[in-house]
């Protein structure tokens, strides 16, 4: 498990994909999915389903690396709902296809 000065040190050498990667990110996220049924929260809160695509940071990891593995700062999203949400922000410019960004 990466500690927040780890996650602050990749992020600053441009590789936070190295987190994403990690086995302990891999667990936290799968917990996550598990806790919101694997499914997308924004479409629950319309009245929709949608399966989980993405674990979400609510306060990005650049920002918060402290929370990175807070399961309060995670939430389960589909594509269009994370693409919606990095809308304006500096997403990737053809936007996230697969899951996990990575």
């Amino acid at each position: 498990m990466y500690t927040t000065d780890q996650i602050r040190s990749l992020i600053q050498a441009g590789k936070e994909k190295d987190f994403y990667k990690s086995y302990a990110w891999q667990r936290t996220a799968a917990a996550a999915r598990k806790r919101q049924n694997n499914e997308c929260q924004r479409c629950k809160a319309k009245g929709f389903y949608s399966r989980c695509e993405i674990v979400h940071h609510i306060k990005p990891l650049k920002q918060r690396p402290d929370l990175a593995y807070d399961q309060d700062n995670l939430e389960c999203l589909c594509l269009d709902c994370h693409n919606e949400e990095h809308m304006g922000k500096a997403a990737e410019p053809s936007g996230y296809t697969n899951e996990e960004r990575w």
